[in-house]
């Protein structure tokens, strides 16, 4: 037989116990991508267990994104191929071609940041202080930067000291950095069952198993969350509660503190991503003011600013104070201080909150845009949000529907981009509106798509998938 689990004695059910080794002998290389198991009968009478506790080690397995199922041929270890294709349909290309109208990345809209940048540039060039910039500086950032960061998140009612605030190269390297300070590999983070593709890439290649937790129009469910406690004993939970990638749901102060319940009550540390927290004009509280000493806060100002500058910051509990910091030397030795003190310099003298005002007034009026467009079917989705998650009619599924939407020059990205389990994907695209630069090329790209979505699928055939041409 291709493969017999070496089984530990253990309190929980056997079919979890067969789960577990199937697990380990992934972890330990024992088991190769896309090797196919046995059938559920022969290990079923190799292990001496019925064929439904093989059944239900599979179905758990499946659960934890270690196997895949193909009816008719048989289970098969994942090989976590897929998630590299989403990453890479998120990236900003070389270039694109000129009629396509691209509401695909999730990109704010460009505002007035450039004359911002001369006139900052300008004055730094004249600064005392323009030889630090070129210097190398303390891992987790110069503490005078850090320490306008403190202040800047005081205003959320988030307070931490300058010496808890870490400078990171952008959002990405700061979700990167927190996760490996929280687990390792082998262990399990829960997210959104639909969450940002930046944490699965991560996961991957870090061989950190993603648990999927189920939710509603608040975001994450506390009892989902529980039972996946209960099951899959995470290290971490990773979660977006304002204006989520992709479904822009916000949690209420009440979700969020039952969500910090069960975190605490199962020693889960919480990584809260807050990058699109700024267009909220009525938010709730973060995790990290609430759960201070468990949660790591994650905010950028690629969103809010300008996402040239390349800044990102997370305010750290104490404890995990002193990993990040080795963290952060290790993958990045220190954030450039020129572009940290271009930010800095933007929240000192009012430029950050002239720049988030126009964000959020360019959100709302281009999801104003969208509703008149749209109709019912951008109802689901935030006012304030530079993206958007539209359900499809049942006649249209998403790869079809995505692969129409191109045809007529409209770029869209599906909702398997962001599913933790791929088999349970809706049928749903996220749309978004800061890549286009004008209300018309959006209003343009917005009409083709309700075109299609009042139109049916038509065929497509593609001659070479039958051997011709």
């Amino acid at each position: 037989m291709s493969w017999t689990p070496e089984l530990r004695k253990g309190d929980g059910p056997l079919y979890v116990t067969i789960c577990e080794a199937l697990e380990r002998d992934i972890s330990e290389g024992r088991l190769k991508p896309s090797e196919k198991l046995p059938p559920h009968r022969e290990l079923a009478f190799a292990l001496g267990v019925t064929v439904g506790t093989v059944a239900r080690a599979y179905a758990e397995a499946a659960s934890r994104g270690l196997v895949i199922g193909e009816i008719g041929r048989g289970t098969f270890v994942n090989d976590f191929d897929d998630h590299r294709e989403d990453v890479t349909r998120l990236l900003v290309s070389d270039a694109k071609p000129a009629e396509l109208i691209d509401l695909g990345l999730n990109l704010s809209a460009v505002g007035e940041a450039e004359k911002f940048l001369r006139a900052t540039l300008k004055d730094l060039a004249r600064s005392s202080a323009v030889t630090a910039f070129l210097s190398y500086q303390p891992s987790m950032g110069m503490m005078t930067q850090r320490a306008v960061f403190a202040q800047w998140l005081e205003r959320l009612g988030l307070r931490k000291r300058a010496d808890g605030i870490v400078i990171c190269n952008g959002g990405q390297h700061g979700l990167l950095m927190s996760t490996m300070a929280v687990a390792g590999h082998g262990d399990t983070i829960v997210t959104d069952a639909l969450t940002y593709p930046g944490i699965r890439a991560i996961a991957h290649q870090l061989g950190i198993h993603l648990a999927g937790a189920a939710g509603d129009q608040e975001g994450m469910d506390p009892d989902a969350l529980n039972e996946l406690c209960l099951s899959r004993r995470p290290r971490a939970l990773y979660c977006m509660p304002v204006l989520q990638n992709p479904t822009t749901t916000t949690m209420s102060e009440r979700r969020i503190r039952e969500i910090g319940a069960v975190a605490e009550r199962h020693g889960l540390w919480i990584i809260e991503d807050d990058v699109y927290g700024f267009l909220a004009r009525n938010r709730p509280p973060p995790f990290a003011s609430l759960f201070p000493d468990r949660t790591i806060y994650l905010s950028s100002v690629s969103k809010s600013m300008a996402p040239g500058l390349r800044v990102g910051f997370l305010a750290v509990p104490p404890a995990l104070i002193a990993t990040v910091r080795e963290v952060v030397t290790m993958s990045n030795w220190m954030t450039a201080p020129l572009m940290a003190e271009v930010a800095a310099t933007w929240i000192n003298n009012g430029y950050a909150d002239h720049l988030v005002s126009w964000h959020r007034q360019q959100a709302e009026d281009r999801q104003r845009i969208a509703r008149e467009i749209l109709g019912p079917h951008a109802q689901l989705s935030a006012t304030t949000s530079y993206h958007l998650w539209m359900q499809l009619p049942e006649h249209w599924r998403m790869d079809s529907f995505s692969a129409a939407a191109l045809r007529e020059g409209v770029r869209v990205i599906t909702a398997d981009a962001f599913a933790v389990k791929r088999d349970h994907a809706p049928h749903a695209v996220r749309l978004c509106l800061g890549a286009a630069h004008s209300l018309p090329e959006i209003a343009l790209g917005l009409n083709r798509l309700v075109g299609l979505l009042a139109s049916r699928p038509r065929p497509n055939m593609d001659l070479k998938s039958i051997g011709y041409g």
